[in-house]
């Protein structure tokens, strides 16, 4: 039992509840005995007053006493005598394990103060405080035994319907219906329940609605942009003006880009992050500039360490990279790309050209977006800066351990 689940809650608030209400009666019933005990006590002491004030009138002279536990004394100074609570004219001392009662007589003729009892000579008197008291703990402990155990069961008869609740939530999957227990009890947890159900099934509704959304972007925008490329391919550079073939070869390579970084995210499998090494993917990405523009001179420095490695998704850095360096061909002139990870930052740099044959179509923001939705879902921290002259990528990936 997890003392934050519920049933331990509950169980331990019963249980502190009942711990006080028996410490509240053992205490009361203590507080009864002693009373009891003094009343016992005063009514001795009465009896035996009586008797001896009886034989004095009659006799003039003080009978024997009752009992060894009876003596005739003065009246005792104030300390460590106190009165009785229940009895005003009765004075208790308790020394140690002896206490000591005392009453005055009502005649002051008679050769003595009062009379003096102890408790600890009168066998019922002294007994049955102890008697008592091993009853009353005994009562006690098979009381906070039975409340436990009483708890317990009250506690785990609360839980269980929730914790049903709790499990069956569990068991849910997006593929199959929705079915939640508890739905047909007339109480919060069925209505609880029912809130669950319909809130989970919303949900799949949702889910459903993503789905069929990823697959017919993959399909519906994929197929149209694959026949762009394949017409620009076969299409002779002469028929069409170069700057317009270039702009519709740029918007057709975004489109795709877009559609690849868009399906990426959504996609379960590429939320799952490790430890990437970076150069491989570097490369790659250069690679295939090269072989899709072989014509282009397009130097690429890179200042990374061979073994150097952050913590993200392959996929993603892969995106991630390919819009990076894209956006440095083209925005760039041709002039190269200045790439480095140090000290944990991971730069992209690349000069600003604005040529007749690399028009601004469309500026960088549209660049920016995909990346920064890309290093946003890795967690890390990107920064833009922009000159007249040049453009700066500043990446801060979790670095992952060496």
């Amino acid at each position: 039992m997890k003392l934050s689940g519920i049933q331990a809650q509950l169980f331990i608030a019963f249980g502190s509840l009942v711990l006080v209400i028996n410490l509240f009666y053992t205490r009361l019933s203590v507080l009864f005995v002693d009373v009891t005990e003094d009343i016992v006590a005063s009514h001795l002491l009465d009896l035996e007053i009586q008797r001896l004030e009886q034989h004095w009138l009659s006799e003039h002279a003080l009978s024997a006493l009752s009992s060894d536990a009876f003596s005739l004394s003065d009246k005792p100074a104030s300390s460590p005598w106190q009165r009785a609570a229940i009895d005003n004219s009765m004075l208790i001392a308790k020394q140690s394990e002896e206490v000591m009662y005392f009453k005055a007589f009502n005649h002051t003729a008679i050769p003595a103060d009062g009379v003096t009892m102890r408790s600890s000579a009168l066998t019922p008197l002294s007994s049955f405080t102890d008697v008592f008291s091993v009853f009353l703990f005994s009562a006690s402990a098979a009381a906070m035994i039975l409340a436990i155990l009483s708890t317990w069961f009250l506690a785990s008869r609360l839980a269980k319907p929730l914790q049903a609740l709790a499990s069956s939530v569990k068991t849910q999957t997006p593929d199959s219906p929705c079915s939640i227990a508890g739905t047909e009890r007339q109480d919060e947890i069925g209505t609880l329940a029912t809130n669950f159900t319909s809130t989970y099934s919303a949900l799949q509704d949702a889910w459903q609605r993503e789905r069929d959304f990823t697959h017919d972007v993959s399909h519906e925008l994929r197929t149209p942009i694959t026949l762009l490329k394949n017409t620009l391919a076969v299409q002779p550079t002469s028929d069409s003006n170069n700057t317009e073939r270039q702009l519709l070869e740029q918007a057709t390579n975004t489109l795709q880009q877009t559609v690849e970084v868009l399906l990426a995210l959504a996609r379960k499998e590429n939320l799952q992050f490790s430890a990437v090494a970076v150069l491989p993917i570097l490369e790659r990405v250069l690679l295939a500039i090269h072989h899709v523009h072989p014509e282009l001179k397009f130097d690429a420095e890179l200042d990374i360490d061979d073994n150097a490695k952050v913590t993200g998704n392959a996929y993603l850095m892969t995106l991630l990279c390919q819009n990076l360096v894209n956006n440095g061909v083209y925005h760039g002139g041709g002039k190269g790309m200045n790439i480095s990870l140090k000290n944990g930052k991971w730069v992209f740099e690349n000069p600003l050209a604005d040529t007749s044959d690399r028009p601004y179509y469309q500026g960088l923001g549209h660049g920016q977006y995909l990346v920064q939705r890309i290093a946003s879902v890795m967690q890390w921290n990107i920064d833009f800066e922009q000159t007249a002259t040049r453009y700066r990528v500043v990446l801060t990936p979790l670095m992952a351990e060496a």
